[in-house]
């Protein structure tokens, strides 16, 4: 007989900052998480031998026939409680920080642990932007938590035990890459020190979403400080661009993916990728179109980031979801070309450049023929930098006829 499908609660742990850590101290925080899983558990009358460990990592995943509005609340403040007991006792370089992830669905088990939709979109969230931003936002945090929008609405927004669903805010979850986009709702157990956006006592927090920055509303101008910081940044002060950005406390939708947009290329030219790869998938998820500006940009930059950062699969895949939706970016097939040269994949950069090269000479030069200038000057060079049959240089002219 084939394995059992069940329906169960799918919740993903996973510590922050992990592979940074030296080995010796990468398993001491996996003790740490494992110990505190486990902890939460207990105390939330759950079995222990429920959790299955993974990396930096777990998996829990509850009976079938646990009741959710008890179970939920329980296990985020066991898992408080679990994690300040356990952290309070280590140095503080070895102390955890934790992401926590939950949904519902149909699950299997398999030869190597559950198999569903269910679990996929748990850890898809785990790794999503919002709930990774959450614990820089919110330095004095130990816990943030992400929960689908099907459980929000079925057991949080009603307030069963200690849960209020005024704590959470509204986030859209996004991973291009991944093919993976969702609504859900976000919580940090200690707002102390975050941005002005996320407290749940700031007056008029809009659309209905609670303490956060929510995804509609009216479209507003940019705060002063953000436009301010812009022109720092074209004139080269990126430090004191980062400085006026310090000063912002966004208070809608717009504002804040416009603060994203300049901090991230603030971040960029600091060589901080990985801080502005998260402002950008952030920005990202706030936006329902990826055509609309600034999401074609912060595409660009966030394949940027990706390469810079080694991950050349995901750079790869962030430039192709740009050609799906903006079949005309010209940037987007420069950026391709040069990825794929470098990967000694020369077909597929030939490609690539040859199709940016056609785009760029049939347009018109527009209001900036400067950078029109600039993308034709770096598609010829990289078709030149191609190899041909024999070891000689590529001929942009023979190529593009």
């Amino acid at each position: 007989m084939g394995a059992r499908s069940r329906r169960s609660l799918c919740a993903g742990l996973d510590i922050k900052g992990w592979s940074r850590r030296l080995v010796p101290e990468q398993i001491r925080a996996q003790q740490a998480l494992v110990s505190v899983a486990l902890a939460a558990c207990r105390e939330a009358g759950l079995p222990e031998e429920i959790v299955q460990s993974s990396g930096d990592g777990v998996l829990i995943m509850p009976p079938s026939d646990i009741d959710e509005s008890t179970v939920i609340p329980a296990l985020i403040s066991e898992l408080e409680v679990a994690l300040w007991q356990e952290n309070r006792l280590l140095a503080e370089a070895a102390r955890i920080r934790l992401r926590l992830a939950m949904t519902s669905g149909l699950v299997t088990p398999g030869p190597a642990g559950f198999n569903g939709t269910a679990v996929i979109d748990c850890f898809r969230l785990l790794d999503s932007p919002p709930v990774k931003a959450a614990l820089e936002d919110f330095p004095e945090a130990q816990l943030a938590v992400i929960v689908s929008d099907h459980l929000f609405q079925d057991v949080i927004r009603n307030g069963f035990r200690s849960l209020r669903a005024e704590d959470f805010w509204q986030v859209r979850s996004t991973l291009p890459g991944k093919g993976f986009s969702m609504d859900a709702w976000l919580y940090v157990s200690d707002r102390a020190g975050g941005p002005a956006r996320a407290r749940s006592d700031s007056a008029g927090a809009p659309d209905g979403v609670p303490g956060g920055p929510p995804r509609t509303g009216r479209a507003a101008e940019p705060p002063a400080r953000i436009v301010e910081a812009a022109g720092e940044l074209a004139r080269g002060r990126v430090e004191e661009a980062m400085r006026l950005l310090d000063e912002v406390s966004p208070d809608g939708p717009e504002a804040w993916s416009a603060l994203l947009d300049v901090r991230a290329e603030a971040l960029m030219r600091l060589g901080e990728h990985e801080r502005a790869r998260l402002d950008l998938e952030e920005l990202l998820s706030l936006r329902d179109d990826p055509v609309s500006p600034p999401a074609p940009a912060a595409l660009l930059r966030l394949g940027r980031c990706h390469a810079v950062l080694g991950a050349v699969r995901e750079a790869r895949q962030t430039w192709t979801f740009l050609l799906e939706h903006v079949p005309s970016s010209v940037e987007a097939y420069l950026e391709l070309g040069r990825l794929e040269r470098r990967a000694g994949r020369y077909a597929a950069a030939q490609n690539y450049l040859v199709e940016g090269l056609r785009l760029v000479r049939e347009e018109p030069r527009g209001a900036d023929p400067a950078a029109a200038d600039g993308l034709l000057d770096g598609l010829l060079r990289e078709l030149a930098a191609l190899p041909v049959a024999g070891g000689a240089e590529a001929d942009p002219v023979q190529q593009t006829g």
